[in-house]
């Protein structure tokens, strides 16, 4: 659901847009409304992590960076760093600062429930719950993360090699937190990328 409201929000931001996203913040507070509401269910989940995941994150976000410069097509992204140049400090200042928080928190969180807690163990069996570790399919790991991959478009092949690395360090311990963490790494990572060297293209 957390990732439903961000896929939802997303459709209605960008179709209230021009040519840039100004109300990308509605995806950041869709899915915090959703998890926020469905609290109670997700207490249940062992969300601790160790020091491994960052690690794993680590290693994805390094995998993306290389993949990217070898595989997708770069474009000039120069008239994002422009909008938001030309656009008050504080707006500026805002979008960056949700989009950056959007990354770090709610997507992990979302796609983490989504791919690695529910679709690859649901490939297992239909009471995914009760899929331990130890149960779960090498078809269910590689199915999840390339649908995981899919999802983030001509970027498809990354997210299929993050979404093994988020997998394994679901599967490495059986707890949600470990893959959230290693996730959350990657796109602080990227979000300081991004952020710091004006590279656009990657948000």
């Amino acid at each position: 659901v957390p990732l439903l409201a961000i896929l939802g929000a997303a459709m209605v931001s960008r179709a209230a847009s021009a040519q840039f996203e100004w109300l990308y913040p509605l995806r950041f507070f869709a899915a915090a409304a959703v998890l926020w509401h469905y609290r109670s269910e997700y207490k249940r989940l062992n969300w601790s992590f160790g020091w491994a995941s960052p690690l794993v994150g680590s290693a994805a976000f390094l995998v993306w960076l290389g993949l990217d410069l070898v595989l997708v097509k770069q474009s000039n992204h120069a008239e994002v760093g422009l909008t938001l140049a030309l656009a008050s400090r504080s707006v500026r200042i805002s979008w960056i600062a949700f989009r950056a928080l959007a990354a770090v928190v709610t997507v992990p969180i979302a796609e983490e429930l989504a791919f690695r807690s529910y679709l690859m163990r649901r490939m297992v069996s239909p009471a995914f719950l009760s899929v331990k570790c130890q149960s779960v399919t090498l078809l269910a790991v590689l199915v999840s993360s390339i649908a995981f991959g899919v999802l983030h478009g001509d970027r498809w092949l990354a997210g299929t090699f993050a979404g093994l690395l988020y997998a394994f360090a679901f599967l490495r311990r059986g707890r949600i937190g470990d893959a959230v963490a290693a996730h959350a790494t990657t796109n602080a990572m990227l979000a300081g990328y991004v952020v710091l060297w004006g590279k656009w293209s990657l948000w």
